[in-house]
């Protein structure tokens, strides 16, 4: 990060895109879940995520550092998202806990949606180090975190997005969190300078262990059979490795399409 855009003022302009954007977003996502899911779990689940996402979009899009903007974004959001499903969903009673805890989950999830948006946003001397890294054998730990965090996140969308629409069988869901493990991986090795292949491995199994604690920790302690778990972890990792395979085969197809 360079002390230019370090010393640099708010982005007013995000922070005002970024809460619109995120507010129309988690409502929306709110709405449709509620619609399927008897719980309240998943339709807050899913809302939550659109704060990371709209952190994602604002630190991918904009220029210089913007990581203050969607954590602003995210308190704002998360207050007009309470405010606008109190008025149109009789499921959403929010406790004053909850008031309260809003504003802080919209501050840090926007704050970490922003992060990964600006580890994808690579500038050169950030492209630089990490390949100076790589050659010294060292894993790149904010790809994996940064994996980590968009695999969570199309795991969710995939699967429960697509139950909305297709209502599928535990064979669809498995198809779904393959599917979102492999984009994923795709993701993480497009984007990133070098290899990351590793990485990005090692994102989708991590990101199963956080899809582990959702489980366990959102509906009631249910711990799944151990088989199933390590199954879906072994999973996640081949399958997010095949995808940052085929990342990284698509970075080199447009880096040689750009020298062409």
């Amino acid at each position: 990060m360079s002390e230019a855009a370090a010393s640099k003022g708010l982005e007013w302009k995000w922070i005002i895109l970024g809460t619109i954007v995120g507010s129309i977003f988690s409502v929306a996502l709110y709405l449709i879940m509620s619609a399927t899911f008897v719980t309240g779990t998943v339709p807050t689940f899913m809302s939550l995520l659109g704060f990371i996402v709209m952190g994602i979009i604002i630190g991918y899009k904009s220029h210089g550092y913007t990581i203050k903007e969607p954590a602003i974004g995210g308190v704002l959001t998360a207050i007009i998202t309470a405010v606008v499903l109190m008025k149109v969903s009789e499921r959403f009673t929010p406790s004053t806990t909850e008031w309260v805890g809003a504003p802080i989950i919209g501050f840090l999830f926007g704050l970490l949606g922003g992060w990964v948006g600006e580890q994808i946003q690579v500038t050169p001397e950030e492209a630089k180090k990490e390949l100076e890294d790589q050659a010294k054998g060292k894993l790149q730990w904010g790809w994996i975190f940064a994996g980590t965090i968009v695999a969570f996140i199309l795991n969710a969308f995939f699967v429960f997005g697509l139950f909305v629409v297709l209502k599928f069988d535990v064979g669809g869901i498995l198809f779904a969190l393959g599917a979102s493990f492999i984009l994923a991986g795709l993701i993480t090795g497009y984007f990133s300078p070098g290899i990351t292949i590793r990485e990005a491995a090692a994102a989708g199994a991590f990101s199963m262990i956080l899809n582990f604690l959702l489980i366990y920790f959102g509906f009631e302690h249910t711990i799944l059979p151990i088989d199933y778990l390590l199954g879906t972890l072994v999973g996640g990792f081949v399958l997010s490795l095949l995808g940052g395979w085929l990342g990284e085969k698509l970075q080199s197809f447009m880096e040689d399409r750009i020298e062409d």
